[in-house]
């Protein structure tokens, strides 16, 4: 055995490749196994070669979050620690409460230095981070201990309360990060991922600059950022945009010659998809949901949300809850996605295809990027949003039609199955499943 090798096969080139599918294709044209990632990429069934590899020093684990709200902080408290129970080791707070006592409350039995704590939003943020700060003062535990983040917009401070923020968290949370870049809605408006990554981009080096500007390092600066994605169905297609997300925004912060190389890195937290989410044959979220998680693992992310398989609805379905906790304890003890965190570097497919991403996600940064430097920051998210309308549109049509396939809607329907979803819900499909 030790004497193994592969000798006596004798290797196979992409012209012999051609012809056997060729012959397998009969009459149709080989482009007929092409598909179209979006209107600026035609991916190939093949590449036996790869440019350039964009390998790059990926985090040893990830967060497995879980997004807690409850009707009261009781209710909170104990679903926090169901989730913890559950193998969960960050919470995500889908809002912060309007009273000190009940931050208190709902940190029952909660050990916030073992694990990571996001807070998405907030009425009165430094309210929340004061509760924290009181928190960790009365448990004797030192707040620069702790990691996790403030779900705070930088784009809707002003330059006076931005300085305050980023001072004050700087001072009081070093791990934590203060500001969230948050491109989910991207995506769960209909966006494509070219969009998502070009909206991160562009939003995120805006950020930046008014960091720089209130006179952060840029080493300061990019420690305080988070990004946020929701990951589609579309599972090579995600891979690649979290590898070429973070090649991108290392170019960026390249150009302010950062002090330290970890600079060039960014966390990024990901979710699942609400938008391909079905009313119809609902299970099937729950298998939509599992190679969500594997694309983002496999790319790259420091953090994963699995959503719970119903959440375009009822996001707080306890079962629902548990089902999405278990996806990922299924990757992790059953089919040790942490032990290979680099699976895809090296793969010709995956690394060709990071390249056309990287390259399209470019190309539409700079127009945003240029426009946001020019016009204001409104006008960029103008732009943005009519962008993503028309995404959206087409998917609608393309799904329509039948060129875009969701099965158990338009495809292999249980007729059995007469579940609807209300004329408010934003998913792909809801224009199908509303009758």
């Amino acid at each position: 055995m030790s004497n193994l090798n592969f000798d006596e096969f004798s290797a196979s080139s992409l012209e012999d490749w051609k012809r056997l599918v060729t012959k397998e294709l009969g009459e149709k044209s080989m482009d007929t196994i092409q598909w179209n990632m979006d209107e600026s990429i035609v991916v190939e069934p093949y590449t036996n070669e790869s440019r350039e590899v964009f390998a790059m020093e990926l985090p040893a684990q990830w967060e497995m979050a879980q997004r807690i709200s409850g009707a009261d902080s009781k209710q909170w408290n104990q679903r926090a620690l169901d989730a913890l129970m559950g193998g969960c080791n960050a919470l995500i707070m889908a809002e912060a409460p309007a009273q000190e006592a009940d931050f208190i409350a709902m940190m029952d039995g909660v050990f916030l230095q073992y694990i990571h704590l996001h807070i998405e939003r907030s009425a009165d943020w430094k309210l929340t981070a004061n509760a924290l700060l009181n928190w960790c003062s009365n448990h004797q535990i030192a707040p620069k201990e702790l990691r996790g983040s403030f779900g705070v917009n930088a784009m809707q401070l002003d330059d006076a309360e931005l300085k305050s923020w980023t001072s004050w968290v700087k001072a009081n949370f070093g791990l934590f990060r203060g500001f969230v870049i948050d491109a989910r809605q991207v995506h769960n408006d209909g966006g494509s991922t070219i969009q998502e990554i070009a909206f991160a981009l562009t939003e995120g080096h805006a950020v930046l600059v008014r960091c720089l500007d209130a006179g952060l390092t840029v080493d300061e600066a990019t420690a305080l950022l988070q990004f946020n994605f929701a990951t589609g169905s579309s599972y090579f297609a995600e891979i690649a945009k979290y590898r070429a997300f973070r090649w991108a925004w290392k170019s960026i912060v390249e150009q302010y010659k950062p002090q330290f190389a970890c600079s060039v890195h960014t966390h990024i937290q990901a979710s699942t998809s609400r938008y391909t989410q079905t009313a119809k044959d609902a299970h099937n979220n729950l298998l939509r949901a599992t190679t969500q998680a594997m694309s983002a693992v496999v790319g790259g992310v420091n953090g994963l949300l699995v959503e719970p398989y119903n959440s375009w609805n009822n996001p707080s379905d306890e079962a629902a809850m548990r089902w999405s906790r278990n996806i990922q304890q299924l990757l992790t003890e059953e089919s040790y996605f942490e032990q290979f965190r680099a699976a895809a570097n090296g793969s010709h497919y995956v690394e060709s295809l990071t390249g056309q991403v990287l390259q399209a996600s470019w190309a539409q940064f700079q127009q945003w990027d240029a426009q946001c430097a020019s016009h204001g920051y409104d006008a960029f998210v103008a732009s943005c949003v009519q962008a993503v309308k028309l995404n959206h549109d087409r998917e609608i049509e393309r799904l329509t039609n039948g060129e875009r396939i969701v099965v158990g809607v338009n495809k292999y329907v249980n007729k059995a199955d007469t579940s609807v979803v209300g004329g408010d819900a934003k998913t792909l499909t809801a224009s199908l499943e509303n009758s």
